[in-house]
């Protein structure tokens, strides 16, 4: 925005409180350094033109949040040259608790140091929760994917009992049996992985794209489910899948090898 003009930005859900549209003008009063205005101390009123409405998709930010130029916030709080307040991004997140404890050793009172954690506690405190709870979910996910993969495994082998017992007679040793089993359950396990990862990426695409799930934000502090794609996550979920398939066909694939030829030909 240019300094020398009273342009101002506010937030989507205040400007739909207030009835304000962009090139609108709004009238904007501001205390005195945080005096309550006195009839000898009034505040400080001046006119801005909206030249933008932002949506951050964070009520605490679209609520109540505007923007205007330095030099113009400066002049309108009368507080000169002197600025409020710093925001300081770090490159790297890991560094902000250690930070946040040098720099409040070094700016002691009135200065106050606060880090992102602080500042958005709630928000932080709900990611924490549903951190805990996907964990399970997934867990319950996983049981049930192994499970169906054993009750696949075991109906190829009930329908494949003569096959094995033609095998077995033939010559085919009980290690042998295992590993044709052992390789049907990472078949399957490789066709499921590569259709779950194609179709994960797919709908999370559609939903950056187009936000597709949409949250009440008064609740959850945001208007939409944010997603990331990260290539660690899908080969790490990947790779323990895969181990799971295995796992799983162990049970049926030794149950095919315990096979006795003659008992499959009663069987059939």
């Amino acid at each position: 925005m240019d300094g020398d003009e009273k342009t101002i930005v506010i937030g989507q859900k205040l400007a739909h409180k207030l009835f304000i549209d962009v090139g609108d003008k709004i009238t904007v009063y501001a205390l005195k350094r945080d005096r309550m205005p006195t009839p000898e101390d009034l505040p400080n009123i001046d006119r801005f033109t909206v030249v933008g409405i932002f949506e951050s998709g964070m009520t605490k930010y679209d609520d109540a949040y505007a923007y205007i130029s330095l030099k113009t916030a400066q002049e309108l709080f009368s507080i000169g040259d002197n600025i409020t307040g710093y925001d300081i991004k770090l490159g790297n997140i890991s560094k902000i608790d250690s930070l946040t404890r040098f720099l409040g050793k070094k700016l002691r009172y009135p200065h106050a140091v606060r880090s992102i954690y602080q500042v958005h506690r709630n928000i932080f405190t709900w990611i924490e929760l549903q951190k805990e709870t996907i964990p399970i979910v997934l867990r319950l996910i996983i049981l049930v994917a192994v499970f169906n993969i054993i009750g696949t495994l075991l109906m190829i082998v009930l329908e494949k009992t003569n096959a094995v017992g033609i095998l077995k007679s033939l010559g085919a040793k009980q290690r042998q049996v295992v590993i044709i089993f052992l390789l049907q359950g990472v078949v399957l396990g490789i066709v499921g992985i590569l259709l779950g990862n194609m179709l994960a990426i797919a709908l999370m695409e559609i939903q950056l794209k187009f936000n597709v799930i949409t949250l009440p934000s008064s609740v959850y502090f945001m208007s939409t489910v944010p997603l990331l794609l990260s290539a660690d996550t899908f080969i790490l979920v990947s790779v323990i899948t895969f181990l799971l398939c295995i796992t799983a066909s162990v049970i049926p694939s030794y149950i095919a090898s315990r096979i006795r030829p003659l008992a499959t030909l009663r069987f059939g």
